[in-house]
């Protein structure tokens, strides 16, 4: 579809874009010897690098619960867990983020849970985690405004191009809009979707624990860590290379740097969090494949299919 095209166009857009400031930025205020000594640092406190191991690790847990509770328990929690896993391996390897085709593939032949009725329990999470993720982006505004230094007209922009871009979606996707409404609505019914909005939510605030850890004692807020962390997988919509490298470190350095962080500093934060992540997706990928052993073309078939819907072609 044009429109569709478009969109995507112009999400590649701003892909590039912070791509290019990230190289800018990169170009600017990279040292290494600041580098090294924040990564030292770091390597210093294994306490806090165990523990953000932990945590951070803890935050999939808490999400494959949540798919399996959605699943009304027809799956097993081996196979949600390891369809995370890969979903996260495979976003780290491809420029698309075919993660989401992929974590759907784990319930490919299986007897309780249809291709189609896992691919559309990944659609409906993925909503939650991007309404969870706006909700604490949002009130990470609201509540850190003075801290942040922002004022009152980025903020009523900011809510405007939301306003609009959803104004846009409704135009150019009413059938869709609605079904995923409908989908988000049934993710959020009873008891059971209280339990599984409780269950992302606590996921993700266990994930802010990553930055928390990697920037040094007592220059950031726990509060602070999680709208930094809510902005920056985020804005890896934009995502336009393996694992959301420059658009990762483009937004968290500029979130940072509103908390009060040096651009350096923040810079240096940003991507040791990053490759942190990295090497957690290739660890995690061995650890799915040992819970799920998934054939190599089974794993490249779904991500080609990913990157052909992406370029609308049939």
């Amino acid at each position: 579809m044009p429109g569709q095209k478009s969109i995507r166009t112009l999400f590649n857009l701003t892909g590039l874009i912070l791509v290019g400031f990230f190289i800018f930025i990169s170009l600017r205020v990279f040292h290494p010897e600041l580098m090294i000594g924040q990564f030292q640092s770091l390597l210093q406190r294994p306490n806090v690098l165990i523990a953000i191991t932990l945590l951070y690790g803890t935050a999939f847990i808490l999400r494959a619960a949540a798919w399996k509770l959605y699943l009304k328990n027809r799956a097993s929690f081996r196979k949600c867990l390891a369809g995370l896993l890969y979903s996260l391996f495979v976003n780290h390897l491809s420029p698309v983020k075919a993660g989401d085709a992929v974590r759907a593939a784990v319930f490919k032949g299986d007897r309780n849970v249809s291709l189609g009725q896992a691919a559309h329990s990944v659609v409906v999470l993925r909503l939650l985690d991007m309404l969870v993720l706006i909700v604490f982006a949002g009130a990470g505004f609201a509540l850190l405004l003075g801290s942040f230094g922002l004022n009152v007209p980025l903020v009523i922009l900011l809510a405007c191009l939301a306003g609009a871009g959803l104004l846009l979606l409704w135009m150019k996707f009413p059938e869709f809009l609605r079904k995923q409404t409908l989908q988000l609505k049934e993710g959020l019914h009873g008891v059971r979707g209280m339990a599984i909005l409780c269950l992302i939510i606590v996921s993700w605030v266990l994930e802010a624990f990553v930055i928390f850890g990697v920037a040094a004692p007592g220059s950031l807020s726990f509060l602070e860590s999680i709208w930094v962390n809510s902005v920056t997988v985020a804005g890896q919509v934009f995502q336009v290379t393996p694992g959301g490298v420059g658009t990762y470190e483009s937004v968290m350095t500029a979130a940072l740097v509103q908390t009060g962080e040096a651009v350096q500093e923040a810079y240096g934060y940003a991507v040791i969090s990053h490759v942190f992540k990295f090497v957690f997706s290739y660890a995690g990928g061995l650890a799915a494949f040992l819970l799920l052993p998934l054939p190599v073309r089974e794993l490249t078939t779904f991500m080609k299919r990913k990157e052909r819907d992406r370029n609308g072609k049939s």
